[in-house]
């Protein structure tokens, strides 16, 4: 039988993706006569690929495997419709690194059933290492659309990808549809024309495709010259064909391209090389000659003003404004008091029609930071508002009145009183340096009576909004939570079967009014039964309670028994424990659920559902079900009944004590936890802090001390782990088995939130976020006076110079590091008779005794950069930095050089060339630098555009290692960090890699190394200790003590290699310190071709003058761990020529020759 449905899947090196994305495919719910054929068309892959293509296609008929030499993703699209089955009904198409989930196919053609349309379109899940968020061109996709057409929905103009569509196959073969061969950017061609020539089209609210975004993709390469080439040329294709046939159409999707398409690499301009920044000027100044001038005029100002640079050829000035607006976001002066227009820094005159401002462009902001109910049970609201780009420092900048408008009753108003306050944080949150919002605060009060229609609460909603002016400008706004962690909501009871919801709508903060039909109070067990028990506050008299579970499609209807205002309702247990456990379908990088959640509805008379309510400080109710699962019943954060089955654990108290620790407790599944760890784990750089658990029964107690800079800065939400009792398995399900249960808070717990407390020079809070996650919130050790953007800029601008004019003070500044802690001993050891300070940040950093911190951007810092006479850097200082006259900067650097760095990377792949163009502004900045081998001088020299005195003296942090008493730092070391005197220390310390960027300069720290196999062969006789690269960031997945230690937080590189018996790394520069111990170096060089060829690239032939072997995976690492004499004595001679070439300086005395520099 013909298959209904083919898919279509180019491969071309996605091993790492490729059978997830196929079994994603294999296991399609989709099925009826025929079914779905795969066709997989592997475009001349050079990795595992082909392989595991040709095994799915032997194990499974409906897959069909096909190779050609590699010719691109549109031609191996193109080979796939010829290849497969031309009766088919429908086609569509899969990229084979992303997955679908399982009943995507199934949702579509039902819909072309039912409709008729000649392709169906869903939304798409952004995919990436961690998790999945909604994907930006489809945030408007909130209600199907069935048999709509882009004519009449100009939504439609930004689906523009293949993917996430079933196309009829005789529509497709009837318009000859085909992808432009030799083209990045395919799809748009082909898409857009194929939305207009279509007769109707369904669109899917639900999500259909996961669409993997991976660092490195050639979608996300923004500074390519092809790509940026390609895309304009994409949308000059498509803007041609609608001139043809839609030209009513074609100034809409010209100006969707000036708004959306060419702003991605607008963008990528001050990161772009010379070639690339021709190229992007040229073609999209082409586009605009062929564009209707009125598309411009349409647009919001900063990109009027953007693409008139770009028709003006100002590339200088366009390149100032990008980097401008990356820092400040959407900030600009306003010029003129009646007539406004927007003014950029850098930027000169532009037309005044351009720049001239309209009232939805001077919006107002409104949000709020906490809503707390206060005495008198009255509701107080503290946030700010100011008007954007309009300053508020005086009384009269942001004159605020808050309205409560009736969501049902057209014109009705309540007046909120309101006052303004400070509100500091609003200009730091802003995150722009050009105005002060210091005086945009309000504090609302709003008293629930306000709310009473005829002297009686009625059920409803209302919209809080305020009322701004100042500046001779009024404008009415709704408030909007400041970020996700305020909009959360918070309850009242109001009596008589009325409560009050302070919540949010679309961001918006809703009062609402509530009613329900009856609370649950209590619970208990009753034999196989639980029994719920409630009060009935009205009229109405539920007949049953019906539990739906809508993933299985179940319901249980239970009789409800009446008594008075009191109902109770028994739930056989066993019931809902035959209900299989909701299987995680989505792919693995997303959160599985973690219990089987049951919708709560009482049943009435008339057969209409009420949601059941639910007192705020239900207990848990925990109640054995299934191994590993209970029965838990409780109130969320909105105050309705959960009943489901899940061992999650419930804070039920989480308070400050007096000496800074925070305690938090609670209940969880005594029969299916075993010991536990508390884990507060940072949202951004994904770090974790592990505390003990105690158990008592079904309880849970764990106390964090989190200051003194054991939380950096962030949010950390809290998790319950079990400890492993053996190495943890790698594979897929590993780092999500490694995560943990997230900690729910119990309802009336988190009314009282947010908790504040300063602890050690920090403020923490204590939050929740998602309805009931509970996270701490590290805040910021700088002074209020130093934070956000608009004050870094005045003491950039201001206290920074005019510090520069006093004195210089006989101090010397160092930037932590390995070097200038080395120089700072020998000064210290010489008696220099200097002030020491040493930069700090974040409390991260070990001030070596005798020295004093001072905190990165705090005013001290910007004055010691200022005043003190001498500087020891090993990395580059801030752009502003001005080196004065009797000053002297010494840069150490940090490591002799093995990958290429600086100028080396210009035309590459992963070049900033923005900072490349301020490489020599920055060497200007030093009086010398040191050099650590005369092989590195000219490359150090050239990469940092760096042409002024030269010191070689070897590596200052190398001294360590040739000093006399170093045997006793090492068994010091040894102890210190308990390391049995038995075991081989093998240090393992990888470099970063720029193609798994998070942000310029910090990386995704990529466990490479599988942790739990080195622990079953090694973990008798070994101790391996991890040194992360300093720019990267992330968790060793795997990892178990005391096997592993994390030592990167160590300030002492050299004390880890003077104790090291073996080093094991890929390219980083430490292997030419390490070289001077004479012992054993490993190299796990996995991606070594890929390093080699795309990412970096190096500066010696690194395959054949390596002191050690290249090792391609965990195993043979371990082996050679195993096999350490034999590997030792085979490279023997290699090392030897490896420390003749790169160890020629580095004498013990390097620290000594850069300290008689610095203070001559």
């Amino acid at each position: 039988m013909q298959p209904r449905l083919s898919v279509v899947v180019p491969i071309y090196n996605v091993e790492e993706f490729l059978e997830e994305c196929l079994e994603s495919i294999a296991g399609q719910t989709f099925e009826g006569p025929g079914g779905l054929e795969c066709v997989l068309v592997d475009d001349g892959s050079t990795d595992a690929g082909p392989r595991i293509a040709r095994e799915f296609a032997a194990k499974d008929p409906r897959f069909v495997y096909v190779r050609q030499r590699n010719a691109g993703l549109s031609a191996a699209r193109n080979t796939g419709v010829r290849k497969a089955s031309p009766t088919a009904e429908f086609l569509t198409f899969v990229d084979s690194d992303d997955v679908v989930p399982h009943d995507a196919y199934e949702r579509m053609i039902a819909s072309l059933d039912a409709t008729g349309s000649d392709f169906a379109s869903g939304n798409v899940w952004r995919l990436n290492e961690r998790g999945r968020s909604q994907a930006w061109q489809y945030k408007w996709l909130t209600a199907p659309r069935t048999r709509t057409h882009i004519a009449r929905d100009l939504d439609l103009l930004s689906d523009r990808v293949a993917w996430n569509k079933v196309f009829r196959r005789s529509f497709w073969d009837r318009h000859k549809f085909a992808f432009p061969e030799g083209k990045l950017y395919e799809d748009t061609p082909v898409m857009i024309p194929a939305h207009f020539l279509a007769g109707s089209v369904d669109v899917l609210s639900d999500h259909v495709y996961y669409w993997r975004v991976r660092e490195g993709s050639i979608t996300r390469r923004r500074t390519d010259v092809k790509g940026v080439r390609d895309r304009i040329a994409a949308c000059a294709h498509v803007s041609a064909f609608l001139a043809e046939h839609a030209p009513e159409m074609k100034k809409t999707y010209d100006t969707s391209c000036l708004r959306d398409d060419f702003v991605y690499f607008l963008e990528g301009l001050p990161m772009g090389g010379p070639e690339y920044r021709t190229a992007f000027m040229t073609d999209t100044a082409a586009f605009l000659r062929r564009a209707d001038p009125a598309v411009v005029a349409e647009l919001p100002v900063d990109l009027r003003v953007k693409w008139q640079l770009v028709r003006e050829a100002r590339t200088a000035e366009l390149i100032e404004l990008l980097s401008f607006e990356r820092a400040n976001g959407t900030a600009f002066q306003v010029r003129g008091a009646v007539r406004r227009s927007a003014s950029y820094p850098g930027v000169g005159k532009v037309p005044d029609k351009l720049a001239r401002l309209g009232r939805r462009e001077l919006p107002v902001v409104a949000r709020v930071n906490e809503a707390r109910w206060v005495a008198e049970g009255k509701l107080r609201i503290t946030g700010y508002a100011y008007v954007r780009n309009l300053a508020a420092t005086r009384p009269g900048h942001s004159i605020k009145t808050g309205l409560l408008k009736s969501a049902h009753s057209k014109g009705q108003f309540r007046r909120v009183p309101t006052k303004t306050v400070a509100a500091p944080g609003a200009t730091e949150q802003s995150r722009q340096r050009l105005h002060c919002y210091d005086l945009s605060g309000f504090e609302m009060t709003v008293d629930p009576d306000q709310l009473k229609t005829g002297g009686r609460w009625r059920p409803g909603n209302w919209l809080l909004g305020v009322v701004v002016a100042g500046h001779g400008t009024v404008r009415r706004a709704a408030v909007r939570a400041a970020e996700g962690a305020s909009a959360q909501s918070v309850v009242r009871e109001l009596g008589d079967g009325l409560r009050l919801t302070v919540g949010f709508s679309k961001g918006r903060l809703v009062l609402r009014v509530q009613e329900y039909a009856a609370r649950v109070d209590a619970h208990r067990r009753d034999g196989d039964d639980v029994v719920l028990s409630g009060h009935l506050p009205g009229r109405l008299r539920p007949t049953a309670l019906r539990l739906t579970h809508k993933h299985a499609k179940t319901e249980f209807d239970y009789p409800v028994s009446l008594t008075d205002d009191r109902f109770e309702v028994r739930v056989r247990l066993a019931d809902l424990e035959g209900v299989a456990p909701t299987p995680h379908l989505a792919p693995k990088e997303v959160e599985p659920p973690h219990g089987d959640r049951w919708q709560a509805n009482l049943v009435l008379p008339d057969g209409k559902l009420k949601s059941l309510a639910a007192a705020l400080g239900l207990p848990p109710g925990r109640y054995a079900a299934r191994p590993g699962r209970e029965l838990c019943a409780t109130a969320n954060d909105q105050g309705q009944l959960v009943v489901e089955l899940t061992r999650q654990p419930i804070a039920d108290r989480v308070v400050w004590g007096a000496d800074g620790t925070l305690t938090v407790e609670g209940e969880l599944a005594s029969a299916s936890w075993g010991e536990a760890d508390l884990v507060l784990r940072h949202s951004g750089r994904d770090e974790e802090l592990t505390t003990p658990a105690e158990r008592r029964g079904d309880r849970f107690s764990a106390v964090v001390a989190p200051g003194g800079g054991v939380l950096r800065e962030g949010r950390w939400y809290a998790f319950l782990r079990e400890r492993s009792a053996g190495p943890r398995a790698a594979g897929a399900a590993a780092p999500r088995a490694a995560d943990g249960m997230p900690v729910r808070l119990l309802a009336s717990v988190s009314a009282g939130f947010p908790l504040h407390r300063t602890v050690r020079g920090r403020e923490f809070t204590v939050d929740r976020r998602f309805g009931d996650r509970l996270f701490v919130e590290s805040g910021s050790v700088l002074n209020r006076t130093d934070r956000g953007a608009y004050r870094q800029h005045r003491l950039r601008t201001g206290h920074y110079p005019a510090r520069r004019t006093q004195p210089l003070t006989d101090a010397v500044l160092y930037f932590d590091g390995d070097s200038p802690r080395a120089v700072h001993e020998e000064l210290v050891r010489r008696g220099a008779g200097v002030e020491h300070l040493w930069v700090t940040q974040d409390q991260q950093t070990r001030v070596p005794a005798g020295a004093r911190g001072v905190e990165r951007y705090s005013a001290a810092w910007y004055e010691a950069l200022a005043r003190c006479r001498r500087i020891v850097t090993a990395g580059h200082l801030p752009e502003f930095f001005e080196r004065r006259a009797g000053q002297t900067v010494v840069q150490t650097w940090h490591g002799a050089p093995l990958k290429r760095i600086g100028t080396d990377l210009t035309g590459t792949l992963y070049a900033d060339h923005g900072h490349l163009d301020a490489l020599p502004s920055l060497a200007r900045q030093w009086d010398v630098l040191v050099s650590p081998n005369r092989f590195s001088t000219p490359h150090l020299g050239r990469a940092l555009a760096y042409d002024g005195e030269v010191l070689e003296a070897g590596s200052p942090r190398n001294d360590m290692l040739f000093a006399a008493d170093r045997g006793k730092v090492a068994e010091r070391v040894r102890r210190e960090l308990g390391i049995d005197p038995g075991k081989r220390i093998v240090l393992y310390a990888p470099t970063y890699r720029d193609h798994l960027a998070y942000s310029p300069g910090r990386f995704r720290y990529e466990p490479a190394l599988d942790f739990g196999s080195a622990e079953s062969v090694l973990g008798d006789d070994h101790v391996l200790l991890v040194r992360k690269h300093p720019l990267t960031a992330g968790r060793l997945t795997g990892a178990r003590a005391p096997f592993v230690r994390d030592v990167s937080g160590h300030p002492r590189t050299a004390e880890l290699l003077l104790i090291a018996d073996v080093l094991v790394t890929d390219y980083s520069s430490l292997m030419f310190d390490f070289a001077h111990t004479g012992r054993p170096m490993l190299f796990h060089a996995y991606d070594l071709e890929h390093y080699r060829d795309t990412v970096r690239g190096f500066y010696l032939a690194f395959e054949t003058r390596a002191p050690g072997p290249l090792l391609a995976s965990t195993g043979e690492v371990v082996e050679a761990l195993r096999d350490l004499d034999a590997i030792t004595a085979r490279h023997a001679e290699a090392y030897a020529a490896f420390r003749e070439a790169y160890c020629d300086l580095d004498d013990g005395r390097a620290s000594a020759r850069v300290a008689e520099r610095l203070m001559r």
